[in-house]
């Protein structure tokens, strides 16, 4: 369902409910006279094991808070049913990770700005590692969060791109690699009376990212995160991640999205759809770009894990860029335990939109390319490494993963070494 644009964590209406525990959950709310939408179609999914509940309202005709009823919900069926609690939760909220505040392109002090990036390409035994080469140095900004606004585009142009590798052209033939995202743009460029909301390029840079680094890979993007605020929830994502697998058979997927909560724990619709997923595809996602809030803001903190990326087995992505050229981490990755890798995540260079873009009400002029930091294209990088590395029938994603983190090369191990 639509989510709208703001600091929202979950559907306030709505409830995840097991299908297995379906019916118990009904008698429960039958007895606390709550009723809800009728279920239609698409509020029940056999894939994922899973119900949703919608328009909850109480005796009064009002509407019910989700996170409430949660509660009575376990602690009518803990002392009913001797301790016994059924398998429900809150419809999250599922954002693109594309900035938490931090400014474009920001490092700690002393770092060094860069563009986009070589490719990993093929060279005698194996793959070279990327090569960045350096922008001219600049003031950098300084880390100022908020959530969810900021880490925005900054325009491009195809002398940024770096280019292109003799013999790289095969890599990732055969392999299949999944994007959900946000909807591909339409090809007609903005213009002053309709210029194009910025969120609206995320899948596109994303990837391109992954073309870069395995050109011969097939890819497909799922579009569910809403184009204008980069948002959906998890019901819906989770449905396209299963959808997108099922329908392309894809050998990696690539989430450059996440979602957060307070108990700490993975949002049950998203945890589920991982659990069915993992067997079939290495799942990538972003780590987020929350590492450097001061304290709890909108359900998170620099402390929080981001789903899916905190969930095992998915390949968590972190972001770093250079200081005197070395390798070192923005203060907006998450510098978390469950981070798998790090990848160029600063000022990374990808194709983008065209013409007039609406960037949270100023416009600006792109030509088809933008710079741009998050570990959205981190995650983006190691996908497409991944896929590069990926032999149909011979070496698989998880080893090709595993060859290229031994490499230690521009995607390197959690955490860096001094």
């Amino acid at each position: 369902m639509p989510v709208d644009a703001g600091t929202t964590s979950h559907q306030p209406d709505q409830l995840i409910v097991d299908l297995l525990h379906l019916e118990a959950v009904e008698r429960m709310l039958d007895d606390f006279g709550i009723v809800h939408a009728a279920l239609a179609p698409d509020d029940r999914d056999e894939l994922l094991g899973l119900a949703r509940l919608r328009d909850l309202r109480d005796a009064d005709d009002d509407p019910v808070e989700v996170g409430e009823l949660l509660a009575l919900l376990r602690e009518k069926a803990a002392a009913d049913r001797g301790g016994w609690v059924p398998t429900i939760g809150k419809n999250r909220v599922v954002d693109a990770v594309i900035g938490d505040g931090h400014k474009p392109m920001s490092l700690p002090d002393g770092a060094v700005q860069e563009s986009g990036h070589k490719p990993m390409h093929l060279v005698s035994g194996g793959f070279s590692a990327l090569g960045h080469k350096p922008m001219s140095p600049g003031a950098l900004g300084v880390l100022g969060h908020k959530p969810m606004d900021g880490g925005q585009p900054e325009p491009a142009g195809p002398a940024d791109l770096p280019q292109p590798v003799a013999g790289h052209e095969d890599a990732g033939r055969g392999v299949r690699v999944g994007v959900v995202d946000t909807p591909l743009a339409p090809a007609r460029p903005g213009t002053a009376e309709h210029p194009l909301p910025y969120r609206s390029g995320h899948s596109a840079f994303v990837r391109s990212l992954i073309q870069r680094e395995a050109p011969a890979a097939e890819l497909s993007v799922e579009g569910v995160l809403d184009a204008r605020t980069g948002r959906a929830d998890s019901w819906d994502t989770a449905r396209a991640m299963l959808r997108l697998t099922d329908a392309f058979q894809p050998d990696i997927l690539n989430l450059s999205l996440g979602c957060f909560t307070l108990s700490g724990g993975p949002p049950l619709v998203i945890a589920r759809a991982i659990e069915r997923l993992a067997p079939r595809v290495l799942v990538v996602a972003a780590a987020g770009n929350h590492g450097a809030l001061p304290y709890l803001s909108s359900g998170r903190s620099r402390r929080s894990a981001c789903w899916p990326a905190a969930v095992p087995p998915v390949v968590a992505v972190g972001a770093y860029g250079t200081a005197d050229g070395r390798p070192v981490m923005p203060g907006w990755s998450p510098d978390l335990p469950w981070v798998t890798c790090l990848a160029p995540g600063v000022g990374v260079v990808g194709a983008y939109l065209t013409g007039e873009v609406d960037i949270d009400g100023v416009h600006q002029t792109f030509q088809g390319h933008a710079r741009w930091s998050g570990t959205s294209f981190s995650a983006a990088l190691v996908s497409g490494a991944v896929a590069a590395r990926t032999i149909p029938g011979s070496v698989t994603p998880r080893q090709a993963l595993d060859k290229l983190l031994a490499e230690a090369g521009e995607v390197r191990p959690y955490p860096l070494e001094d």
